[in-house]
């Protein structure tokens, strides 16, 4: 449950296309994708003032990891700014199952969702 956002794999497909049907990167750091929930790369995940400065209340790292391919933050990198950290061990690989931390990672939003000013 991810309380009032619903988005269908076509909807996120429109959102991240073109008219032309090219997809479009993003071009910062962070963006928020749906009111409440940005989408940031491993030099936002590190940086707790920036963090910070946009009202993150949440960091869930989907590349937990120490190799140059994860993203190197745990919750102790987090400590005392506030945010609250859950991390999934995942590899960018066709081989890796994401799908089996999809309920863990959607109670995790859902739960920030559900603080008044949870980001």
């Amino acid at each position: 449950a991810m309380g009032d956002f619903q988005l269908s794999v076509e909807e996120l497909n429109e959102l991240l296309s073109n008219g032309s049907g090219c997809y479009s990167l993003p071009s910062a750091h962070s963006n928020e994708v749906v009111p409440r929930i940005h989408v940031g790369n491993a030099f936002i995940a590190k940086n707790i003032t920036r963090l910070q400065h946009l009202g993150i209340t949440h960091v869930l790292n989907a590349a937990e990891g120490k190799s140059f391919m994860h993203v190197n933050t745990n919750a102790e990198f987090y400590e005392g700014s506030g945010i609250r950290y859950h991390g999934i061990k995942a590899n960018d690989t066709q081989e890796f199952n994401l799908s089996r931390y999809f309920e863990e990672a959607a109670d995790f939003i859902d739960k920030a969702l559900s603080q008044k000013d949870g980001k």
